[in-house]
């Protein structure tokens, strides 16, 4: 990949492009030597029985649309999430350009999922949330999806978040959003 560009080489796999992406990434050695970051490879916890009724799971996924599961990175110290995608081409709006709305879904679940890391039963439902368009994401493409707690208090989270390409070189969005815990979400399914 150039600096300015986030399209994929063609000649592995998007598993293979996506795992040397993240092993690549400057800060990558440090999340996963520390004690206080969780390394997963999925963003949202979805129990089995909800698969099938859940955007990111089914209609997003697979094929050449996302087609292989993110790396997630969680700082629960600090409110954090950094989210690295696979994007594939079947994913666009406009020819060869990834679709508005589906970046959507991928700013709300990083940002909610941040959010959870610091409301009361660490879940929540998004209140607000405006996204700036900065540039065109060319798909195929692997970006990365920032998103950090700016405040909380009680059942509210304020969260900001960009997405850019993994060199950092290109911002494409940023995004700002309210959580909210909603009443009787001690009784509701753990996402986090």
């Amino acid at each position: 990949m150039t600096e300015t560009s986030t399209r994929t080489h063609e000649t592995s796999t998007p598993e293979d492009q996506l795992a040397k992406v993240v092993a690549d990434y400057q800060t990558t050695k440090e999340w996963r030597a520390s004690s206080s970051i969780q390394e997963r490879r999925f963003v949202l916890r979805t129990p089995s029985a909800d698969i099938e009724d859940n955007l990111t799971a089914t209609a997003l996924a697979g094929g050449n649309k996302i087609s292989v599961p993110p790396f997630v990175f969680i700082d629960n110290t600090r409110g954090a999430v950094y989210s690295f995608f696979y994007l594939g081409s079947g994913l666009a709006g406009h020819s060869g350009m990834l679709h508005g709305g589906v970046l959507g879904v991928l700013l709300d679940e990083s940002m909610g999922l941040a959010s959870f890391t610091v409301l009361p039963h660490h879940i929540g439902v998004t209140a607000s949330f405006e996204i700036a368009y900065k540039a065109p994401i060319h798909i195929p493409a692997i970006v990365m999806v920032k998103a950090t707690v700016e405040r909380a208090e009680g059942r509210k989270a304020w969260v900001v978040a960009g997405v850019e390409s993994p060199t950092e070189t290109t911002i494409f969005a940023e995004a700002k959003a309210l959580f909210i815990e909603p009443r009787g979400a001690d009784s509701m399914n753990q996402l986090i």
